[in-house]
């Protein structure tokens, strides 16, 4: 994503680290869902005696297949299948043995690619179906999927993949209640109030240690400048304004940001180490009571071993979320890239002569995609490692042998109730991550035009922002750094080439 990646490699210039991170996902398919091997839907009924055989290829990140695989042989019967999923290590290691498969013509059936640049280079070498006469054949997908299933996948106006829902989760305040409580303080509504109770945070003995050991707000400094942009109703990329699309860093609402981000660092209420923090720094900064405001998403602060740790560090803390502030110019407290995905579920253009093959392939989607087989491959086997009670999805203790199961979600998952059944305790913080206002972003629509050094303007623009930050450059010299920005790395030819691209898909007016 654009913006994200713009946020990433200013984080590394800091020697910081990414925004959000990722955890497990979700279904709420479950109410009247019968027993995994057993589905209702004509979709996963077999369509002929013969066996198929299908390979899957993907990244497994860590993960890989036990000696029983419990998930196999209930999806074979189910589809009269003989599914193999080759799982590589990591994505170097998947995109090497892809190339060599590639070279010798031995393509797998299905590839998932959590890459968009390998995807796009095997879309264009022709070496992936289209899958654009087929849409109607996937239903289910993109029931599970929606509507962008298919959209978010295209090249040169054609998808040559589906595509799987992005895990995202919000970078946003979480105070010590507890500290608040000492001080006589609400909780915080506004930026600005937040702002107030960091400096208070600071210089009011929080703890009661007697001691001036204390700061308000740590985290990274990307973080944090992805919450603030954002409550000034900005981002660091294309988005649209008054029905218009524009590009974040022209726009007034950004040097207001930047400014404001000198503000809170003007106040000594900022960990004066944000600029080079990981989240272990900040972290254990906030859970050993140094800093009694963290900027970060929930699966970092609320999960059970996470709980554990700071509440042994201090039995008496008591973090909330604030996941609904207003800011100086909107209530929107992160981005959220439209074209976004988790994956690109692509199917191998030779594949397209074997239809008995293709259209069991379409069966096996569907299958994971609904019903019985989402289930299956969420949460293992009914009754076994889950069972559903007054409609929800309850983990039995044997749960813990299906964490290998994500591997199959070939569709991907409903994220918020997934993470739901698997972290029932975190439910109020899941939905509340479902429900932050965001600014939503178009970035992933835009190709680099040929001349443009993506990486030297990134590094400038990096650069000159922190520099506005910290007070190095004043904000009079802004309009000054766009017109470097401009006309040394050509950034406003970038900007109008991804304007007209996205005029000429139909975001753009």
């Amino acid at each position: 994503m654009y913006v994200k990646k713009r946020f990433a490699m200013l984080a590394t210039a800091l020697l910081g680290t990414s925004l959000l991170a990722t955890a497990c996902g979700g279904t709420d398919d479950n109410s009247s869902a019968p027993s995994p091997g057993a589905s209702q839907s004509p979709s996963a009924a077999p369509q002929s005696t013969a066996v198929i055989p299908i390979e899957a290829m993907m990244t497994g990140w860590g993960t890989t297949l036990p000696s029983n695989d419990f998930i196999k042989p209930v999806m074979d019967k189910a589809l009269n299948t003989n599914l193999t999923l080759t799982v590589t290590n990591g994505s170097d290691d998947f995109i090497q043995k892809l190339n060599l498969r590639a070279a010798g013509n031995d393509l797998p059936d299905i590839i998932k690619f959590s890459s968009k640049t390998e995807y796009l280079e095997y879309a264009k070498r022709g070496l992936l179906l289209d899958m654009t006469p087929y849409k109607d054949k996937l239903a289910d997908v993109q029931g599970l999927v929606g509507d962008e299933v298919f959209s978010r996948a295209e090249v040169g106006g054609k998808p040559y993949a589906l595509t799987t829902t992005p895990n995202i989760y919000y970078g946003v305040p979480w105070v010590r209640k507890d500290w608040l409580d000492k001080l006589g303080l609400p909780v915080p509504k506004t930026l600005d109030e937040l702002l107030e109770v960091s400096k208070a945070f600071t210089t009011q003995d929080p703890d009661g240690n007697g001691k001036n050991d204390t700061i308000g707000i740590t985290s990274e400094l990307n973080v944090l400048a992805g919450l603030v942009m954002p409550l000034h109703g900005v981002t660091d990329g294309f988005y649209i304004k008054n029905g218009q699309m524009v590009h974040g860093i022209y726009q007034q609402e950004m040097k207001d940001a930047a400014a404001y981000m000198k503000k809170m660092i003007d106040s000594g209420s900022i960990d004066p180490e944000i600029a080079s923090n990981k989240l272990a720094n900040y972290r254990d900064k906030a859970f050993q009571g140094k800093a009694g405001i963290v900027v970060m998403n929930w699966t970092h602060i609320v999960k059970d071993d996470a709980v554990k740790i700071w509440k042994e560090a201090n039995p008496n803390a008591d973090w909330i979320m604030v996941s609904d502030l207003t800011g100086p110019a909107a209530s929107t407290m992160g981005t959220k890239e439209k074209g976004a995905t988790g994956a690109y579920l692509a199917i191998s253009k030779s594949v397209e002569k074997d239809k008995a093959k293709l259209d069991k392939i379409f069966e096996l989607f569907n299958y994971v995609s609904k019903g019985d087989g989402l289930n299956l491959v969420q949460f293992g086997l009914k009754d076994t490692h889950f069972k559903v009670e007054n409609g929800k999805t309850i983990l039995t203790d044997k749960a813990p042998e299906a964490a290998f199961t994500w591997l199959y979600q070939l569709a991907g998952r409903p994220e918020a109730a997934y993470l739901s059944a698997k972290f029932p305790a975190q439910e109020p913080y899941i939905q509340a991550n479902e429900k932050v206002k965001v600014i939503e972003t178009y970035n992933s629509y835009v190709t680099l035009p040929a001349d443009f050094n993506a990486a030297d303007a990134d590094r400038f623009r990096q650069e000159e922002l922190l520099k506005f930050y910290y007070g190095k450059s004043k904000l009079e010299a802004y309009d000054d750094f766009l017109k470097k920005l401009d006309t040394t790395f050509k950034y406003k030819s970038f900007v109008d080439n991804g304007l007209k691209e996205l005029k000429e898909l139909g975001f753009a007016k």
